[in-house]
């Protein structure tokens, strides 16, 4: 009987623990928040090297209190924002300042728990049951009331812009901007100096310029390295490698200079050549279905590639994105001309070769493969420049 007894009460012991047990990966109390819709933006940790758009999802926060459970099935980064905590931009847009953001790393097994107090420029938040986003909220902890300065200014630019005011003022204000936003960076880096074996180390690292991050990598321990921000952290590097030989290269991408040949894959799936060119000049457009002024530019490159499209070899390079993305905008947009996606290898990537740093960039060869000139963002004078040559 007496066993009977210890039995009964260790199995209302368990029923107990397990009704108690928080059932949700994230609850969340924040004081300030009161009933509001929260924005949600993620990514799987993996892929945030060359996603382009995050995933959304919305929650619904009452009496302060929310929770979330996404369904996921590896770790992701996570960005809540309070609907009714942006401010409106006095052209009507919402400012959604990342002081006000909560930030955390999610993992399918966790169960996380935030407290915090939402002030007028910035979110303060501290996170039980993860070490990862507990050393995260003790280092933003450190600038968060500080780096909220930066709010406030962004609102006042915002005001002084649309009463026209002296920009010799608006620039000061700029400056003084930057500093407060460099606030979250230096603290980030003192933490990555004394914990090479930390993986919130990775993932500030990934947030530094390219210059440091290099500068550090090294000296992260092999096991975080190759750790969840292993794709990231290489993609950074990549993005180094690139710059660097992006700046070597400059100086070979000038008037006169026999431009570098390349061979790339067309949208007919063989492969294209630029020496395969002959007797006619070319003009090679640099873009991407991501840049707006390159797709407000092609009503103007359709005029022209029907005006010269006999003397001139118009070839499209499209650069940094799917090749998915890349056949659908070539079809969307109508684009006649000879199409070619850029090459993922470094030793092949036709952006690296011609030392491009923005789009679009567009740059005219002659019949010989010499650099006529470069023209950088949409412009007339490349218009005019083909009509000179061509009239």
């Amino acid at each position: 009987m007496k066993t009977l007894q210890k039995l009964s009460v260790l199995f209302l012991s368990i029923v107990i623990f397990i009704s108690c047990k928080q059932k949700n990966m994230l609850v969340a109390q924040i004081e300030g928040l009161g009933n509001d819709t929260i924005l949600v933006e993620y990514a799987p940790i993996s892929q945030m090297h060359n996603i382009d758009d995050f995933l959304t999802d919305t929650i619904i926060a009452k009496d302060n209190k929310f929770e979330y459970t996404p369904s996921i099935t590896e770790p992701i980064m996570a960005y809540f924002f309070p609907k009714n905590a942006a401010f409106k931009r006095l052209n009507g847009h919402p400012f959604h300042p990342q002081q006000k953001h909560l930030v955390l790393k999610l993992k399918p097994d966790d169960k996380l728990s935030v407290k915090g107090r939402l002030h007028d420029y910035y979110l303060e938040y501290y996170t039980n049951g993860s070490d990862f986003n507990k050393d995260f909220c003790e280092v933003r902890s450190k600038h968060i009331k500080n780096s909220s300065n930066a709010v406030q200014i962004e609102l006042l630019i915002d005001s002084l812009k649309n009463s026209n005011e002296d920009k010799a003022i608006i620039n000061e204000l700029f400056e003084k901007r930057r500093a407060f936003d460099k606030l979250a960076g230096k603290e980030e880096l003192k933490y990555i100096k004394s914990n090479f074996d930390k993986e919130l180390s990775a993932y500030y690292l990934c947030r530094q310029n390219l210059d440091t991050l290099m500068k550090y990598h090294a000296n992260l321990n092999d096991k975080i390295a190759n750790g969840s921000f292993k794709n990231t952290l290489d993609g950074q590097v990549l993005r180094f490698k690139k710059y660097t030989l992006i700046q070597d290269a400059e100086k070979n991408i000038t008037k006169g200079k026999t431009a570098p040949n390349f061979v790339l894959k067309s949208i007919k799936g063989d492969d294209f050549e630029l020496n395969s060119v002959k007797n006619k000049y070319v003009v090679l457009d640099f873009w991407g279905s991501w840049c707006g002024w390159c797709i407000k530019g092609f009503p103007k490159m359709k005029e022209y590639y029907s005006k010269y499209q006999s003397k001139v070899e118009f070839i499209g390079i499209d650069c940094n994105e799917t090749e998915e993305k890349w056949k659908t905008s070539v079809a969307d947009n109508g684009l006649k001309w000879t199409q070619v996606i850029n090459a993922e290898s470094i030793e092949k990537d036709a952006s690296v070769m011609y030392a491009i740093k923005g789009y679009p960039t567009k740059i005219i060869l002659d019949k010989d493969k010499r650099i006529v000139d470069v023209y950088k963002g949409e412009t007339e004078d490349f218009y005019n420049k083909l009509d000179e040559l061509l009239k």
